[in-house]
């Protein structure tokens, strides 16, 4: 039985302290995740791959798009989990129900955007693997 990958929503009664440790680490992970993408990058220009492999030179390049694609999309989510840290600074100072929503959706909204990137990530690196697993030299 798989189970279903999708986000849900624990936000509504954390405090702020929690919702900043939330965001930090999630920092913290897609650093680490950028770091990862350069190395694939790396690994896949090196001359590590049998020869007469059919299509190697168009899924090697293939793969080089999507993790270009992929430090492009991490950068963009680096800037708004950024942006939101420094938010919720600010959300401290605000004590009504107006405020408390909107900052509520916005976490909700920048988690999800995580989530939905670190799935994308790991089905991109499980294809990875499974691929260079099969053209590698031994």
């Amino acid at each position: 039985m798989e189970t279903i990958k999708t986000y849900k929503s624990f936000t509504e009664h954390k405090s702020i302290e929690e919702l900043q440790y939330n965001i930090l680490t999630d920092l913290t992970s897609i650093e680490n995740i950028k770091f990862e993408l350069k190395f694939y990058k790396l690994l896949l220009e090196k001359p590590i791959f049998k020869s007469h492999v059919f299509n190697l030179y168009e899924t090697l390049v293939r793969f080089k798009k999507e993790i270009k694609t992929l430090e492009e999309n991490s950068q963009d989510l680096l800037n708004q989990l950024n942006s939101h840290a420094k938010q919720l600074r600010v959300k401290m100072e605000c004590e009504d129900m107006v405020c408390d929503n909107f900052f509520i959706k916005t976490h909700d909204a920048i988690k999800q955007k995580t989530f939905n990137f670190k799935t994308t990530v790991f089905n991109f690196k499980f294809r990875l693997f499974q691929y260079v697993e099969g053209v590698i030299i031994n």
